[in-house]
């Protein structure tokens, strides 16, 4: 038997109808589907207004996790509805928020430090700032807190920035207490220091023993010494990004510390609430009073003045105005005959800059981030006797605005980032006035001053390849425009992290560089009187290649982080001058300069510890920096003065209770290098009167100083937690085995053989110290 299913096809107009129904059906969909996805960015931030990077955010009931950026900021893409949020930091309470999301939003979580494990003494820290940087594909990348930087025994016991950056791989410091930094195989001008995107010139106080960074004010300190994202630029060795604080005040807040070397204080004011607010800090050596309380006289003061006014008129804008100034004067009159008639030296050095920012978040997610800037450094040096005098001046002023646009990684897509820049520098770089009888020796005169514009458009683009690649590729364009000479250098960036595990990864990065702006020095030590010059139509711009590979491992267990790191450096056009320069009164230096090469290649190893009653690090770096100049040594290559072959620190703390900590740091380098006088031969005096003995030198940098190390101790009693008026001591002993570290080289002569013999002076000391800190 045959059944037959009989099908009676609609009419034509009923299947038009069906689907012209269908289709509105799934447009109304798609955008009901559309509509439910929303935004959420924002920032975790601690009750100090202190960003948290790489804190942890579970969004319910998505069950959807993400962290937080080395910014602590974040940006996720979530259906709307209403959500609860839960936000964890280590070392923080956990955070439950509850909101409703139905469109786009940004938001703050502020978490609170943990009470009754330890956590209120201060030096913990708490915070695996190096974990964000494992979760990326950075490297040759640090991060330091406040904290940080507050915890070590150092000088004077003022905290001081570069001084914590000089304990960390690939950074070696100058002389003994100084506050340079040398990066990699680097000049202490190859690198680019900048506060609040303003490009800071001469980045410390008393003749380089101090920087100028006042503790109380900074946010965010990140070290980039390799693997550079193209948004930087400028500089071959490193960039050393500060960002002061920038949180909305609720409520006045002042605080201060009393010192041995200086003193500071800080106040911030809400204005309007949520919506404006200031704050202003200061800091001032007084030394100079105290000696003059006691019937003495020491002529020398410095003093920074920082402020910020902060206002967000929209839930979409944010805008900052930052200024920073400060000066160091020296005023020294010696009257040997006492009938005040002797001989003056005032010298006055600083910086000034000003910044305005303006962020814009966009309805997609988009961000922008605009900057206009000024910065200034300048120093006068001036000698008088009687009616003689001789001035030294020189003036470097920098106008420039900075444009950066952002899209935001959302649902595994990738992140895009560009910009544009442009800086105008005018340098005045020797100014010489002379008068009285002076004058027939050093004639008034002046170095042409210059004038150059310096451009860059930039754009990134990291994303994940797969599950354990990820990539970032960027190109920087670079320009500058000088009087009848125009340069163009391409500086490709390229970057790579593989993921072995969650815990661990490789990564590869290479970075190429350029510097338009040179210091020309003629001391190991940077001075203030250093000459900054920019390019010219015969001084051509410094290029670098770097090449880096990384192994990083994080202990979550543990709070440990470990890093090793190779790297290698090529150098092109670097600067130097010709063998018996004199830089300074010397108004036709240009013409004595020559360029050459460079190369620098090493080992980092950096093992480091955040959370827990014992923290710290233990640093190691091995290195080489070679230079070579056609003009100079033959032609052959030479060790750099920057060479030091081995550089190591242990950095420890640890909370003896809620209200004691002990510190120490144990720092060893390898001595500087320099030029000895090997010998002496005779020959016949120009005047023909007798006879002149002359040097016979070994080749450059053939010889080193004597290695130093020293030991740092510091013991922090503080008051309890619940108070409101909050103060704290620290007492320390710096150089504890009262070892006098080299700074540098005198020569001496045997009255009786007529032998030379090198001296190596030190320093300093032993030298205790003390301050007394409050916040209310």
């Amino acid at each position: 038997m045959i059944y037959y299913f009989v099908y009676n096809q609609p009419k034509p107009s009923v299947i038009a109808r069906a689907m012209w129904i269908a289709g509105i059906v799934m447009l109304l969909s798609m955008q009901h589907v559309t509509a439910q996805t929303v935004i959420l960015r924002g920032t975790v931030r601690d009750q100090s207004g202190e960003r948290l990077p790489s804190a942890y955010i579970v969004v319910y009931p998505d069950s959807i996790r993400f962290a937080t950026n080395s910014n602590g900021n974040f940006s996720q893409q979530l259906s709307s509805g209403k959500k609860t949020i839960q936000v964890s930091f280590v070392g923080y309470e956990l955070l439950w928020q509850s909101i409703s999301l139905q469109r786009d939003t940004s938001f703050t979580f502020t978490l609170r430090q943990s009470i009754g494990q330890l956590h209120e003494v201060e030096i913990i820290g708490q915070r695996n700032l190096q974990e964000s940087v494992l979760q990326s594909n950075r490297s040759s990348t640090y991060l330091l807190s406040q904290k940080d930087i507050r915890m070590l025994p150092v000088l004077g016991g003022e905290a001081d920035v570069i001084k914590t950056l000089q304990l960390l791989p690939g950074t070696l410091r100058g002389v003994e207490g100084s506050s340079d930094l040398f990066v990699r195989g680097g000049a202490a001008d190859q690198n680019l220091v900048l506060l609040d995107d303003v490009p800071i010139y001469n980045p410390s106080h008393m003749l380089g023993f101090l920087s100028v960074f006042n503790p109380d004010i900074l946010s965010k300190v990140e070290a980039i010494n390799g693997g550079f994202p193209a948004e930087f630029g400028g500089r071959l060795s490193s960039i050393l990004n500060i960002e002061t604080t920038d949180r909305l005040a609720d409520t006045t807040h002042v605080s201060g510390d009393i010192g041995i070397i200086a003193s500071r204080l800080y106040v911030e004011q809400p204005i309007v609430k949520n919506k404006a607010s200031f704050w202003v800090a200061a800091r001032r050596t007084y030394i100079d009073q105290v000696v003059k309380a006691l019937g003495e006289k020491l002529p020398y003061y410095f003093y920074d003045l920082n402020g910020k006014f902060i206002v967000t008129p929209t839930d979409r804008d944010r805008m900052e105005v930052s200024y920073y100034g400060g000066n160091d004067r020296l005023e020294l009159f010696r009257d040997r005959n006492n009938d005040g008639d002797g001989f003056l030296t005032e010298y006055v050095a600083g910086n000034n800059s000003i910044s305005l920012q303006w962020n814009h978040r966009m309805a997609s997610r988009w961000s922008s981030n605009l900057s206009l800037l000024q910065s200034r450094y300048k120093y006068n040096i001036r000698n008088a006797f009687e009616e003689n005098e001789l001035q030294a001046y020189s003036d470097i002023q920098d106008y420039g605005a900075r444009w950066l646009i952002q899209r935001d990684s959302v649902a595994g897509t990738g992140t895009v980032k560009g910009g544009l820049e442009w800086t105008r520098h005018a340098v005045s770089p020797n100014i010489i006035n002379t008068q009285g009888t002076i004058a027939e020796l050093f004639e008034s005169s002046a170095t042409t001053g210059r004038i150059s514009n310096e451009f860059a458009i930039h754009a990134q683009y990291e994303w994940s390849a797969t599950p354990r690649w990820r990539f970032n590729t960027g190109l920087r364009a670079s320009m500058a425009f000088v009087t009848g000479k125009q340069y163009f250098i391409p500086e490709p960036r390229l970057s790579a992290r593989y993921a072995i595990n969650n815990d661990q990864a490789l990564k590869f990065s290479y970075s190429r560089m350029a510097q338009y702006m040179h210091r020309i020095s003629s001391s190991a030590v940077t001075s203030p009187t250093d000459i900054w010059y920019p390019v010219t139509q015969s001084i051509r711009p410094q290029t670098s290649h770097q090449v880096a590979i990384a192994w990083q491992r994080s202990y979550p267990k543990q709070n440990i982080f470990l890093s090793t790191e190779v790297y290698y450096k090529s150098m092109n056009d670097l600067i130097g001058y010709e063998e018996g320069t004199n830089l300074f009164l010397n108004n036709d230096f240009a013409s004595k300069l020559i360029q050459g090469k460079g190369k620098a290649y090493g080992l980092e190893v950096l093992l480091r510890k955040d959370a827990g009653k014992f923290t710290g690090w233990i640093s190691y770096t091995l290195s080489w920096s070679w230079r070579q100049f056609d003009e100079i040594n033959h032609g052959a290559w030479f060790y750099s003065r920057y060479d030091r072959r081995h550089n190591g620190a242990v950095v420890m703390q640890y909370a003896i209770s809620k209200r004691w900590a002990a510190s120490m740091v144990w720092e060893y380098i390898s001595g500087s290098r320099f030029t000895p006088v090997i010998g002496q031969y005779v020959m016949l005096a120009p005047t023909l009167t007798g006879v002149d003995l002359v040097p016979i030198y070994s080749g450059i940098n053939e010889v080193k100083l004597a290695n130093t190390h020293r030991l740092d101790i510091g013991i922090k009693y503080k008051s309890k937690p619940e108070r409101k008026f909050q103060w704290q001591w620290f007492a320390g002993v710096y150089n504890v085995y009262n070892r006098a570290n080299p700074i540098g080289i005198i020569i001496e002569q045997d009255e009786t053989t007529n032998a030379l013999r090198y001296e190596q002076p030190g320093l300093f000391g032993l030298i205790p110290f003390i301050s007394y800190g409050f916040r209310f």
